[in-house]
């Protein structure tokens, strides 16, 4: 308890003490006062001095509520306090990236329209269909709709796929959304569409945000020393600290297994590691952390087929709420006309070296009722990693989708296993298992298939780049069974060619390929294919990618059929008074503005990223929403006669929307002046400018040189000169229309 005082008294002595803690000079001087040989100070000149303390401000606290020890040296004006560390502020090491210190941005107002057109020829049949997204934004508001068209030889057709209004409130992490839904689910439960609404937590707005939990990683220092942070013995972490305690926020952890170290060296070089434990998944979530989701609406039928084909009213909620560092607890329940469901499920961390998962739900249907159970192990470390799942139900057990024709599956194990093989590459195996019951259809009844397959996968590095793959399955209900052996062969950034042979149920095949990516704007790419064996095929493709879309053209032949290809995809996107054509906008992107410069260089994280139009603006595509995107322009690239105020920004881009980064340039008005006296003799060397309107000094070169920066439209210079003599000159810059740089010859007089 830290003992208080009044804040005055008759007879106190103020002292002003230089401070110095635990032997360590602060270089800062604060106030103490001294009353019946016991001294004090107020509270907020110890939190100055980074002491954690309670107390209002102006509180009196005795020093030696807090010390072991104090020095007083009156004559030097020094004290020395010696300070335990739980009186010490604590450091927070902020692991994360600098998003949380970046606001969002202002939400922008625009239009966007994505298109992905293809049409293709074969055999006198000839088509043409297409993919679109549009979606008009606002702020933190978003409304999209998406759908499909096609026509042909036989007529066209065409689908509204969703068509959604979403509000995001990034400060709740929540999304509100109305019209078509898919409804959240758990590992044991599954989605359906729904026309209605959402009210749901979206942990995407925080992509900063650790959601599992993660190791307490602190510790105290008594002198400033370095904590470096090593996951899986990799450091991703170093940062100097100050004496007293520090606490690692936020540390970047890997999923799965591993082990976390945190080393203490201290000025002399003395180290200290501490070595932990962790298991990070996100089936798991951190001690007080809660998801949830509520849906409600109408089920959608003939998803692709139908543009508004909708069957009963239904809800639906998921729960999922991070107990502990081990527990995490879960739930989800639906209900319809004929439907009532409810499950609950725990998810445990197994000392950090797997997660068990249970759940157990119940349902009544039309009078009958059912269960299904589900339990489920995961351990995924270096150098084996393997899972396994049994969910087993009841005949009477129905969810939302058995109901609209999806029936729940009676039985389903999965089983996996990956090994790091090290230098003889990596093996991964799957098994899966599903009992499926009969369906009830207006035909009549039919039983779906049941499976059982196995798959394995062996791949390994051949030199510094190539690589080998096998890839075997097996489908012991159809008899089915298949294997490729493959070698892919990397040649410079983007091209890549390829040899494999494949058996699939007796078909056996050959393939050679090689290809080139298009990656950045203006990369020519293209593809080329030839298999040989129990079926032919041959196919080649050029891709264009520009900063107004992409397009391709592809021939293809296939057991003496030939066909053609033409593709376009892009986007048209409105904002900022302006019109842009560009690649498909999936998610975020800026409209950068370089106050009206055309062809300037832009660039996204470093990266070329384009150059401004005549209107001086350029779209920048692939930015990450709620998360920090650096925006830089090449300074070189701008006239002389313009000056940035700076030459980096960084913007937090709210999701599927745009964003619009502004680049003030002011005009500069700097003048090269030639200084002559009223003989016409330069003025000496040595000699100094003072502009008299702004205060601006200068010195006077060579042959009356001098250069002058953001000048006036009237400007008195005051010369001042080696021999103390003065003059003066009047300094009228002219009008450029470009603003710049300018020579003039000046008589001072």
């Amino acid at each position: 308890m830290v003992a208080l005082a009044r804040a005055a008294e008759p007879g106190d002595e103020i002292l002003l003490l230089e401070v110095s803690i635990n032997g360590r000079n602060t270089s800062l001087v604060a106030q103490f006062t001294r009353r019946q040989q016991a001294l004090y100070a107020t509270a907020s000149e110890l939190r100055s001095l980074k002491l954690r303390v309670d107390g209002a401000d102006e509180e009196l606290i005795a020093l030696r509520a807090l010390t072991t020890a104090v020095d007083l040296d009156e004559a030097g004006a020094k004290i020395n306090l010696m300070v335990p560390a739980r009186f010490m502020n604590t450091t927070d090491i902020d692991a994360a990236s600098i998003a949380s210190k970046v606001p969002l941005s202002p939400g922008g107002q625009g239009l966007v329209l994505n298109y992905d057109l293809l049409a293709s020829s074969s055999q006198n049949q000839h088509a043409l269909g297409g993919l679109f997204d549009a979606r008009w934004f606002s702020g933190s508001s978003v409304f999209s709709s998406t759908g499909l068209g096609y026509t042909g030889n036989s007529g066209g057709v065409s689908a509204r796929l969703e068509s959604t209004y979403t509000y995001s409130d990034a400060t709740t992490l929540t999304r509100y959304r109305l019209g078509d839904v898919i409804n959240s689910s758990l590992a044991w439960s599954r989605s359906v569409r729904l026309g209605g609404f959402q009210y749901a937590s979206d942990f995407n707005l925080r992509p900063d945000l650790v959601r599992f939990p993660t190791p307490s990683l602190g510790g105290e220092t008594v002198v400033p020393s370095t904590v470096d942070l090593f996951v899986n013995g990799v450091r991703q972490l170093s940062q100097p600290v100050p004496p007293g305690p520090f606490e690692i926020r936020q540390p970047p952890i890997a999923s799965g297994a591993g082990q976390i170290a945190v080393a203490v060296t201290d000025e002399l070089g003395r180290q200290t590691f501490r070595t932990i434990n962790f298991y990070a998944t996100d089936r798991l979530l951190k001690p007080g952390l809660s998801s949830y989701s509520a849906e409600g609406g109408w089920v959608r039928r003939n998803y692709g087929l139908r543009s508004n084909d909708y069957g009963q009213f239904a809800l639906s909620g998921t729960a999922r709420h991070g107990m502990s560092d081990w527990l995490t607890l879960e739930g989800h329940a639906e209900a319809m006309r004929s439907l009532k469901l409810a499950g609950g499920g725990a998810v445990f961390n197994l000392g950090n070296r797997a997660v068990l998962a249970s759940s157990l739900a119940a349902s009544s249907s039309e009078g009958n009722s059912g269960q299904q159970v589900s339990l489920a192990i995961e351990r995924n470390a270096d150098p084996v990693s393997l899972s396994l799942s049994r969910t087993q139900s009841t005949r009477g057990y129905q969810d939302i989708g058995a109901l609209q024709g999806a029936p729940v599956s009676r039985s389903a194990t999965l089983a996996t296993l990956g090994l790091n093989l090290r230098e003889y590459g990596s093996l991964s195996m799957a098994y899966a298992r599903s009992k499926s019951p009969l369906l009830f259809t207006e035909l009549g009844t039919s039983n779906l298939a049941d499976s059982e397959t196995v798959t394995v996968t062996w791949f390994k590095s051949v030199g510094n780049t190539s690589n080998f793959y096998l890839t075997a399955y097996r489908d012991f209900r159809s008899s089915g069974y298949g294997a490729t052996i493959g070698l892919i062969i990397p040649f410079g950034g983007r091209d890549v060619a390829g040899a494999s042979v494949s058996n699939n149920n007796g078909q056996r095949t050959s393939t050679l390929q090689a290809s080139r990516s298009t990656v950045a704007i203006g990369d020519l790419g293209w593809q080329l294919q030839d298999t040989e064996g129990s079926y032919r095929q041959r196919i080649g493709q050029l891709n264009y990618k520009s900063r107004y879309g992409s397009v391709s053209a592809a021939a293809s032949q296939s057991n003496g059929a030939t066909s053609q290809r033409l593709g376009a995809r892009g986007a048209l996107a409105f904002m900022d008074g302006s019109a842009f054509a560009t690649d498909w906008i999936d998610d975020s992107f800026a409209v950068v503005n370089a106050s009206g410069v055309k062809n300037v260089g832009i660039y996204n994280e470093n990266r070329y990223a384009g150059r401004t139009d005549d209107n001086g603006q350029l779209l920048l595509t692939d930015l990450r929403a709620y998360d920090v995107n650096k925006i830089s322009v090449d300074v070189l690239d701008l006239p002389l006669t313009l000056q940035l105020d700076q030459s980096d920004q960084y913007v937090k881009p709210r999701d599927r929307s745009g964003v619009v980064v502004h680049f003030n340039a002011r005009r500069a008005s700097d003048v090269t002046i030639i200084l002559k006296d009223a003989a016409g003799e330069f003025i000496p060397l040595g000699s100094s400018i003072r502009v008299r309107e702004s205060g601006l000094q200068a010195p006077v070169g060579y042959d009356g040189v001098s250069y002058l920066q953001e000048l006036g439209p009237v400007n008195t210079l005051d010369v001042l000169l080696p021999s103390g003599a003065r003059c003066q000159a009047m300094l009228t810059p002219p009008a450029r229309s470009e603003g710049g740089m300018s020579n003039e010859i000046v008589t001072c007089r």
